[in-house]
């Protein structure tokens, strides 16, 4: 993928990383609304990795939020599609750099667009779509079941199925933060731990995501 095509990824990277930043630096208490709604949209990252052969793909798609809120919390959904993917890396290697932090408070926007060009220079596009199920949400937070297909060349494809845990930041809510729950102990009663699968092979899977109030 050539950087003139790199746009749309690169721009909702620095966006959702800078209002993070400014979300969780200096620890302010979440003010989740009481009343209204709100579309946030971002970036995801999800990954399948198959670690006995130590090769992993990311996929990074734009994520959009729809969010209803109320005095009791409200329900949230999340839509994944226009995916990029870059193929056979290692099971621990990150190839996207979207820190967007020079230290502290300091944001450095443009240095983060030319790397973030730069890292997504090898990526090709692909089709597909995750979503999650409409949740509830309690106190800003929620866990939604994500699942869906993203092509994998020659007419194959990657399947996605499973729990993430979701939180909405800010002083205003102005951001939403979701991650899967690997490594952390699940409630058998909440889900399944989220996980990937490709050609009857179960995969270790990863869901990342970063979205901003709109």
């Amino acid at each position: 993928m050539g950087s003139g095509h790199a746009g749309a990824y690169v721009d909702a990277y620095v966006d959702a990383e800078r209002a993070y930043l400014y979300a969780t630096g200096d620890f302010q208490t979440p003010n989740v609304p009481s009343s209204g709604t709100a579309r946030y949209e971002g970036i995801a990252e999800v990954s399948a990795a198959d670690e006995n052969r130590n090769t992993k793909d990311i996929y990074i798609g734009l994520a959009t939020y729809g969010a209803a809120f109320t005095s009791t919390g409200g329900r949230i959904s999340v839509d994944v599609s226009d995916f990029v993917v870059l193929e056979n890396l290692g099971v621990n290697e990150d190839p996207v750099n979207s820190s967007v932090s020079c230290g502290g408070y300091c944001i450095d926007a443009d240095a983060a667009r030319v790397r973030i060009t730069a890292d997504l220079r090898p990526a090709k596009s692909v089709s597909g779509q995750i979503t999650l199920d409409e949740a509830p949400m309690e106190n800003g937070v929620f866990y939604a079941m994500a699942s869906g297909s993203v092509d994998h060349g020659q007419g194959g494809e990657t399947t996605f199925d499973g729990i993430v845990r979701g939180s909405i930041l800010g002083s205003s809510g102005q951001v939403v933060s979701v991650n899967d729950v690997y490594g952390h102990d699940l409630d058998p009663n909440v889900g399944t731990q989220f996980a990937a699968a490709r050609n009857g092979e179960t995969l270790t899977g990863r869901f990342r995501s970063i979205a901003v109030d709109r």
